[in-house]
């Protein structure tokens, strides 16, 4: 199975009841989309069947609209988001993303959370210099995809890359 998991995009600053999506952080999901696209070959990775996010309002239209511009592109089957509580900011403890994998029965499950996601990625895989800092992302969104075989130690799971965008470019964080 494949997990992707994508970082929410710019969101309003805290003093906003609502911390929704700002602008640039709607262009910053296009761009992730079409990224996707260009990491992947679409043609041979399943299309998404199961879409989970945290509850808070950045995640969810982070996911939203990828979800949209990757269905543009005929690459997802899901057709709503389930709420994950345990994705809430400060909530990640590392296990979450084998955890959800147990859960769904999806070939290829899209995930949407925040930058402590980093914690999440098998031990296994390094995180080139300043790409996080005490288990969260240093930049926003992070796109990354896993993967995984259920039932297998989630340490054997292949990051086929992670990447964050960083000045309006996306950036391998992988450790070189």
């Amino acid at each position: 199975m494949f997990i992707t998991c994508i970082t929410h995009a710019d969101a309003r600053n805290k003093q906003h009841a609502f911390r929704g999506l700002t602008e640039a952080g709607w262009q910053e999901v296009n761009g992730a989309a079409n990224h996707f696209r260009a990491l992947t070959n679409v043609d041979e990775l399943p299309h998404i069947g199961a879409i989970v996010s945290s509850p808070k309002a950045r995640c969810l239209e982070t996911v939203v609209l990828l979800a949209k511009a990757l269905s543009d592109f005929g690459l997802v089957d899901a057709s709503e988001v389930q709420v994950d509580a345990g994705l809430k900011a400060g909530s990640i403890a590392g296990d979450e993303l084998p955890d959800l994998a147990g859960r769904f029965a999806a070939r290829h499950l899209l995930v949407s959370g925040h930058a402590d996601l980093a914690k999440a990625l098998p031990a296994h895989f390094r995180l080139g210099a300043g790409a996080a800092k005490d288990g969260w992302f240093s930049t926003r969104p992070v796109l990354f995809t896993v993967e995984y075989e259920p039932g297998q130690p989630w340490e054997e799971a292949r990051v086929l890359y992670c990447e964050g965008l960083v000045d309006l470019r996306w950036h391998n964080l992988a450790e070189n």
